[in-house]
């Protein structure tokens, strides 16, 4: 029970942390119309390369998909400490990666205890 809660809550995350970073820079943001492509080309992009292994569980997706996670929690850190009108922006961003992070590598974890003793 508890390896399926963890993996749902990492695939809600991910996927949340996808929708977040989208919606933070076409709408939320303020990034001027003409570079929102470069923006969702630069920031969604490095989310997207571990989706297919994410979305099947696979370990070492689910790995570097923590290890993408990471960039996030600090991005979201930076503009929390620095922007005062885009600190809930940036502590929304550190809460959907740190979630992720933690599901991910509980759900690993449990996996893997799960197998040796089976």
């Amino acid at each position: 029970m508890k390896i399926k809660t963890a993996q749902t809550l990492a695939l809600a995350s991910y996927l949340s942390l996808i929708a977040w970073v989208m919606a933070w820079i076409v709408f939320l943001g303020d990034v001027a119309r003409e570079h929102v492509s470069i923006w969702l080309i630069l920031f969604v992009t490095p989310l997207l390369l571990p989706l297919r292994g994410v979305l099947a569980g696979r370990d070492k997706a689910l790995i570097w998909g923590t290890l993408v996670c990471l960039l996030y929690a600090i991005h979201g850190g930076v503009v929390a400490w620095s922007e005062p009108d885009q600190r809930w922006l940036g502590l929304i961003e550190i809460a959907l990666a740190l979630s992720y992070l933690f599901s991910a590598s509980f759900f690993v974890r449990w996996r893997a205890e799960a197998k040796q003793t089976a």
